[in-house]
């Protein structure tokens, strides 16, 4: 009997169709009960045992991996690696799959209310109202502004088509540039810098890797407008926090929306800033892609315990 272990803590929360297809195997199954992400200390205790993981977004190092000397199946619940030490996975003869539903338009969505929440003062207004203050916040239009998109990825390209009857100007930061997508749909690539002198809007859509940790620090917020909003629902070591919080905090931005954070469950500074919009890493969070999701992590996991 195997023994496996769900890391995300909503596993099955909206459906029991992935955990039966897990109890069909008569495996020995233990779950997350923290109500939070893992941290490094905890994944070795909980998985001390385990065969096969459904993993989140908790971080598997090589230190970790090769303390985990029963494991030999991850499963990833979504379609980001950067968690995983692959190298190691590999030495060690440890399956690693991810999910092909890509959690693009529930992220894309996200975005898109953030942006709107920000522009219009939304969640401000909720609260001063809730209350008991009547006080009418100003809030800009987004329609035929400048967006910029740093990764022209699944998630950007998701992004783009949302937003088309938004008539915004779209710029875009990629490494990797793809051939037909930016004639197809008005998208005009350029360099980082300019992008972030230009745009109005500017939404984070990249990988974490050595070279895009705090890709966004101090100098280059400094480019961008005093009345811009900026957007990460990406990974929150892509930005150097303790800038950004700097750049709100004396309003050379006129705000911005995240949804990730260096460490999570995040109770830091940036909780106080007022032209702020905050969301505890529920890009994927819509209910439709989380279970097709989850079914599949589920699959992906019994495909590789019975391969073993």
């Amino acid at each position: 009997m195997a023994n496996i272990y769900l890391a995300p803590t909503s596993f099955s929360l909206y459906s029991e169709k992935p955990e039966k297809l897990l109890q069909k195997f008569d495996y020995k199954i233990r779950a997350n009960n923290f109500g939070r992400k893992l941290n490094e200390s905890e994944i070795l205790t909980e998985l001390k045992y385990s065969d096969g993981v459904i993993a989140g977004t908790e971080n598997y190092t090589e230190d970790i991996l090769n303390n985990l000397t029963n494991l030999k199946v991850i499963s990833r619940l979504g379609v980001g690696m950067d968690n995983i030490d692959l190298a190691t996975t590999h030495k060690l003869g440890i399956k690693v799959y991810k999910t092909k539903t890509t959690p693009a338009p529930a992220v894309a969505e996200l975005v898109l209310g953030l942006m709107l929440d920000v522009a219009r003062n939304i969640s401000k207004s909720n609260h001063d109202l809730k209350t008991g203050q009547w006080k009418k916040q100003m809030g800009s239009l987004l329609q035929s502004k400048t967006l910029g998109i740093i990764g022209l990825g699944t998630i950007g390209k998701a992004l783009v088509e949302l937003v088309r009857g938004f008539n915004f100007n779209v710029l875009a930061y990629d490494l990797q540039k793809s051939d037909n997508f930016p004639a197809k749909n008005n998208v005009t690539y350029c360099e980082l810098d300019k992008l972030l002198k230009d745009s109005d809007i500017v939404s984070i859509h990249v990988n974490l890797t050595n070279q895009t940790n705090k890709l966004i620090n101090k100098d280059r917020l400094e480019l961008m407008k005093p009345d811009a909003i900026f957007i990460n629902s990406s990974r929150g070591e892509i930005v150097d926090e303790k800038a950004l919080y700097a750049a709100l905090k004396s309003n050379k931005l006129a705000g911005a929306g995240l949804d990730v954070f260096h460490q999570e469950p995040y109770l830091g500074p940036l909780t106080k800033l007022n032209n702020l919009v905050i969301t505890p890493h529920i890009g994927a969070y819509a209910k439709e892609i989380r279970m097709q999701m989850e079914m599949e992590a589920a699959e992906n996991l019994i495909r590789g315990l019975n391969e073993v």
